[in-house]
């Protein structure tokens, strides 16, 4: 009896916290209607108002594929640059692409950039909406850079190194660039039958990618040896830096994982005072605390504990409705974005989720500021399971246990959610 009594008891207070958790959010929500344009962005007046101020506002979502957060994203970002100045965009894609894509807006089909640049994931009608706007923009104003905070491994980096350098270079940047250029265009057994010379007793792809990181170094060496380092060439070479360190690192047991590169990265161009940015990721990214394995969350984590005055995390989350994924399992291991973008219904939730009390609220759409009353509400419960799909095809096991009111500042909700839209059709991958 007293077993029966105590779950009663337990029951109860979950209960109470719910219908307390629903109270709160009803007297501080801000409905959002998507209606049209001019209506959404009455509705995000007040959201505006009170972020406007920091530097660097992250946009969040829980799936890469859902229509209605680009829409949402697009929106605010238009609203954060037209009335609050913020003069930079930063994008969960590849830095060296978005540099590329970036230059080129003014010269080049948005169709083709998105092509050869953009991850698949994001090859959507949506994404082009917002990049034309970017496009026009950017001819009649200060251009706003797109920039990306992912890994790049790209041959566009010593392309990019070089053209910064100028004609001007010694003969030691010139052959470093050239064997950073060869050896990232080059598996590693066309490079050794180049250069014998060079080959080590131990050929491995860690090896061999290693050499690359300690190219960047002595290119690093060299230029800071003939001249003063330009704000550009720092940031080159922080890219260069930061996405073939790892291939040193594991020789150590070690590894600096993927969030902290791309804090890394976002931090870098945010020590400029006068930079206002806002970053486009996953929801659990710019999560404000560590949520998985020690690692997912190092992002957001990392930029509150620089920035504490200044980062702001923008949840945005559904219930029900379809997404976009994509069948590779690796998205980021060759320089092909040409996967097939596939549409799949939301899988059956697990019970007890945050996305089920959300969708108890009365409004199919609203946002919320997360607030003590709420925090101290989600404290009291067991951690709630949230909804934090990727790129790829997702299943109820890819909802975890997490406390969302430490995560974010802001929680966006709309209860049904649609699959975003795919601009080009590829073949199927073998």
């Amino acid at each position: 009896m007293k077993t029966l009594s105590l779950l009663i008891t337990i029951l109860v207070t979950l209960c109470a916290n719910g219908q307390t958790l629903q109270q709160e959010i009803n007297n501080i929500k801000t409905n959002l209607d998507v209606s049209t344009t001019q209506k959404l962005n009455t509705s995000l007046n007040a959201l505006v108002s009170q972020i406007g101020d920091k530097r660097i506002i992250a946009l969040g979502e829980d799936t890469h594929g859902t229509q209605e957060f680009y829409e949402l994203r697009a929106a605010i970002t238009k609203k954060l640059i037209e009335e609050k100045g913020f003069n930079m965009v930063v994008l969960e894609n590849p830095y060296e692409d978005l540099e590329e894509l970036s230059q080129n807006l003014q010269t080049q089909s948005v169709d083709s950039l998105m092509k050869k640049h953009l991850f698949s994931i994001y090859q959507t009608e949506k994404m082009k909406e917002f990049l034309v706007w970017l496009k026009r923009y950017n001819q009649t104003h200060t251009p706003i850079p797109f920039k990306g905070c992912d890994d790049s491994y790209r041959e566009i980096l010593p392309k990019l190194l070089s053209e910064e350098l100028g004609k001007d270079q010694t003969p030691e940047i010139k052959e470093i660039l050239m064997q950073f250029k060869l050896r990232v265009t080059m598996e590693s057994n066309e490079f050794y039958e180049k250069f014998p010379d060079q080959k080590p007793a131990k050929v491995d792809n860690y090896g061999y990618n290693r050499e690359v990181y300690r190219l960047v170094l002595r290119l690093e060496k060299e230029i800071r040896k003939e001249k003063n380092v330009s704000k550009r060439l720092e940031e080159l070479l922080l890219h260069a830096k930061n996405s073939y360190i790892n291939y040193e690192m594991i020789y150590s047991g070690k590894i600096i994982t993927r969030d902290i590169v791309m804090a890394e990265r976002v931090a870098h161009v945010a020590k400029d005072p006068n930079a206002k940015i806002i970053v486009w990721a996953h929801n659990a990214h710019i999560s404000k605390e560590v949520i998985i394995d020690n690692e997912i969350g190092l992002m957001g984590r990392n930029l509150k504990k620089e920035f504490p005055d200044d980062y702001v995390a923008v949840g945005m989350s559904s219930f029900s409705g379809s997404y976009s994924y994509i069948k590779k399992r690796l998205i980021n291991d060759d320089h092909n974005y040409g996967d097939q973008l596939y549409q799949a219904n939301y899988p059956t939730p697990p019970t007890n989720t945050f996305e089920e009390k959300l969708a108890q609220n009365k409004s199919e759409a609203y946002y919320f500021p997360v607030n003590q009353k709420i925090k101290d509400i989600c404290a009291k419960q067991t951690k709630q399971k949230v909804k934090l799909f990727g790129y790829a095809e997702n299943t109820e096991k890819d909802y975890y246990e997490v406390n969302p009111a430490t995560m974010y500042d802001f929680i966006f909700f709309i209860k049904k959610t649609n699959a975003t839209k795919p601009l080009f059709s590829y073949e199927p991958k073998k």
